[in-house]
């Protein structure tokens, strides 16, 4: 199997104590039913608490019971007691495999780490050059999939184009998105009638509109209220999501080309699973979008940790709740916010990065 990974993957090690936001707390964990077999059937101390933390909750899935928003596993030292008692071996797929996300394409697997991440954050964001890829041939079966192969086909050729679009400095990243944007529009159109043909990306596609401010700011509160609206793991990520209403002027930092690519390479090949590239390519424009919000008031370079914590936040947030996801992929669907032409309207009218 050919398997694609970004050029940061492979430093990615887990800090384990000295991360300063553990991904054992704040939200639930999942333990898969190959997993939860061996917890069941464990000896000694370890296997009576593993027994006694382990639920069903109200999607039938198997999960440890959180104390105080923590694993019951999670020591004080923020060390895991599983990992310790039984070894690496016996972690839960969700413990083994987070922060690292894979999107399994039959013969060919993407696999990437989650902005969610402290650590993978800092590896993501930790120099000015373009993000590049690695594919490789792995010794891993292929796995059966339905995937229509020409959906697949158009959107294997199209992925490299719309990275280079991303990456293409040439324009403001305000304008890559604008042309990201219409070159998805048109993939589009290609898998609606199984056109393979390439699609050649001019200067054209990164022409802004003449923008209209007020219909900016109207479409920015939208999306604010939308993401007030939705599950939150941390309280106060609602006061930062309240600030960022006043701001509909965006400014581009430089590392935001990185965010852009991060959700592009995540999200783009998804759609040979339903054929909707538009709704993923509108999803990565509104989460840049979202970041740059949330962040506009940090405008200084010393500023750029705290607009990766912000990312970061956003990240974590938004992509690790399943119901989170599917109400913002629900109002992408279906709310004329999310038009393109709002969304290249507010991205016309900030032409500046930082």
């Amino acid at each position: 199997m050919k398997c694609t990974y970004p050029h940061y993957y492979k430093k990615f090690r887990c800090i384990a104590d000295k991360c300063p936001d553990t991904c054992c707390a704040g939200w639930e964990i999942v333990v898969d039913e190959e997993s939860a077999e061996k917890y069941r059937l464990a000896d000694g101390e370890i296997g009576k608490k593993l027994r006694s933390s382990m639920a069903v909750d109200s999607d039938s899935d198997t999960v440890f019971i959180s104390q105080n928003r923590r694993c019951p596993f999670l020591l004080g030292n923020n060390l895991c007691e599983i990992y310790i008692e039984l070894g690496e071996k016996s972690l839960c797929r969700t413990c083994t495999l987070f922060p690292r996300h894979i999107t399994d394409l039959g013969s060919r697997k993407e696999t990437g780490i989650s902005v969610s991440c402290p650590e993978a954050a800092r590896l993501i964001f930790s120099s000015d050059e373009p993000i590049t890829f690695e594919t490789v041939d792995e010794d891993i079966p292929i796995q059966p999939n339905d995937i229509d192969p020409t959906t697949y086909f158009i959107l294997q050729k199209a992925q490299k184009t719309a990275i280079n679009i991303l990456q293409n400095r040439k324009f403001p990243l305000n304008l890559r998105l604008i042309a990201f944007l219409r070159f998805c529009e048109d993939v589009q159109k290609k898998i609606r009638s199984a056109d393979i043909r390439e699609i050649s990306v001019g200067d054209e596609y990164f022409l802004p509109v003449a923008p209209s401010e007020a219909q900016a700011k109207r479409t920015l509160n939208r999306y604010a209220a939308l993401l007030i609206s939705l599950e939150k793991l941390d309280p106060e990520w609602a006061q930062e999501l309240e600030a960022s209403r006043k701001h509909c002027k965006l400014r581009y930092p430089t590392e935001a080309e990185h965010l852009a690519v991060y959700f592009a390479f995540r999200y783009f090949m998804t759609a040979a699973f339903d054929g909707n590239i538009l709704s993923k390519a509108k999803f990565v424009v509104f989460s840049v979008i979202s970041c740059m919000m949330l962040t506009a008031e940090l405008s200084d370079r010393q500023d750029k940790a705290e607009r990766t914590e912000a990312y970061r936040r956003y990240s974590k947030e938004v992509e690790h709740s399943a119901e989170n996801m599917s109400s913002v992929f629900s109002a992408i669907k279906k709310s004329r916010c999310f038009g393109s032409d709002n969304l290249i309207n507010i991205l016309s009218g900030n032409s500046k990065e930082k």
